[in-house]
């Protein structure tokens, strides 16, 4: 789990999660490996977040979207079934209980439909595309 430079969300997750296994950074630069070693991200609807989530084919549920400049990308989470927005914490808890249950079914439609948007090479076939020309 990430909390960036939030040292009071920090303390509050390790006192809310003192008897389980939870491995809580702060800000890190590793966000790339850790979208791929999880299963699903929990947090707002930024552009590089979104897209980071996309490349590493980790499905998202939304838990902010700022108006106007982050609702597309809602949207597309949304609208691809590669996610979903759960906008209190309740809604949160109930998303990931709903997408682990019944052998994961949600999570796995979640999981592939993410898969077929990744493009995470997409830049360097572009500038690989360029300089061949």
């Amino acid at each position: 789990m990430t909390v960036g430079r939030d040292e009071k969300l920090r303390r509050a997750i390790e006192k809310a999660g003192a008897d389980r296994k939870i491995d809580i950074f702060g800000w890190t630069d590793e966000l790339p490996r850790l979208l791929c070693e999880n299963h699903v991200l929990i947090g707002k609807a930024g552009g590089a977040t979104v897209q980071e989530t996309i490349a590493a084919r980790c499905p998202m549920i939304i838990n902010h979207v700022v108006a106007g400049q982050e609702e597309g990308n809602a949207r597309l989470i949304v609208e691809t079934n590669s996610g979903a927005i759960a906008l209190s914490n309740d809604e949160v808890v109930a998303q990931v209980q709903s997408a682990f249950v019944d052998n994961a079914k949600q999570w796995r439609e979640w999981s592939a439909n993410i898969s077929k948007l990744s493009r995470p090479r997409a830049s360097l076939d572009i500038a690989e595309f360029l300089l061949s020309i």
